[in-house]
């Protein structure tokens, strides 16, 4: 497992495309805050427009996606002067609510949905607030899409199937970020560091084992003092806190997906004394690692 299957497991993504739009001629929609542990999909399977947020202006084509990463207010409209109100409908069509603002006829259709994952991996990744993946250059998205356009008509499983591409979806769009963009801080800006990346794969991939500050600086082959300056430099962390996060939220995900006592989770994830590792979880989450399932 590679340092971003390692990161989107951890970030414990749940997904949901629930929304199909199918619009024509003039129309706007506007979206307010949402959750700041929700991410936003807009995905163009046919038509094009135009999202504004924060004074920023963006143009969709059919196949492109657009993901606001922190769910914030944004406008989205088939062209950016158009200023009048839209009467939408809304229906449900087998597991989509179904918006139009036109009973039989369309020109623009976008699926939309959300995705639940960590803030604190949000902010690991250090994703800006917004994403636009251009069809164009991703032909994988195309066969996403088709899946997609089989799923408005009533399927048996059709929502497990479609959730399923959400999280498939999120993992493309975190995936094409790292590859095609220049990041100079945070965890990914440390693991393109070819000097700091052998560290944090290490806590990564083995958040149980005996980590120091001593065996993580040998395996970057710099010295103590170095690696925890350029550390610091490259991530905002120290070592040691970075070790501390991945191991609480590899707890937190343990916690809620499997039935293994509080000792096997502190064992997991690489503390001896389940009392230690209460501490520290009930420092983080407010609550003990017992009162956190109980409230699942």
């Amino acid at each position: 497992m590679d340092y971003l299957d390692r990161l989107i497991q951890l970030a414990q993504v749940q997904g949901e495309i629930n929304v199909l739009c199918r619009f024509e001629g003039n129309w706007q929609v506007h979206h307010t805050q949402d959750s700041n542990a929700v991410g936003i999909f807009h995905i163009i399977s046919q038509g094009e427009c135009d999202v504004s947020l924060n004074n920023r202006h963006y143009h969709l084509t059919a196949g492109d996606v657009f993901f606001l990463s922190q769910g914030i207010p944004h406008h989205i409209a088939n062209n950016a002067q158009h200023n009048a109100e839209t009467v939408i409908t809304n229906h449900q069509q087998g597991i989509f609510c179904l918006r139009s603002n036109h009973l039989s006829s369309y020109d623009f259709e976008m699926f939309c949905g959300y995705v639940h994952y960590s803030p604190y991996i949000r902010e690991l990744l250090n994703l800006p607030d917004c994403l636009h993946l251009h069809g164009k250059e991703n032909p994988q998205i195309n066969a996403l899409l088709q899946l997609l356009q089989n799923e408005t008509s009533s399927q048996p499983s059709g929502k497990s199937i479609v959730d399923a591409l959400c999280n498939v979806l999120f993992g493309y769009l975190v995936r094409d970020y790292v590859q095609h963009h220049q990041i100079h801080e945070g965890i990914i800006a440390a693991l393109q560091d070819k000097r700091l990346r052998h560290a944090v794969n290490g806590i990564l991939q083995q958040p149980e084992f005996e980590w120091n500050m001593e065996n993580l600086a040998a395996k970057c082959a710099m010295s103590r003092a170095n690696f925890i300056r350029l550390f610091k430099q490259k991530t905002g962390l120290p070592p040691g806190g970075f070790l501390t996060d991945v191991r609480m939220q590899k707890a937190e995900m343990l916690l809620r997906q499997s039935n293994k006592s509080v000792l096997l989770v502190s064992l997991a994830v690489g503390y001896k004394s389940e009392s230690h590792f209460s501490q520290v979880f009930k420092e983080r989450y407010g609550v003990s690692p017992s009162q956190f399932r109980s409230m699942l």
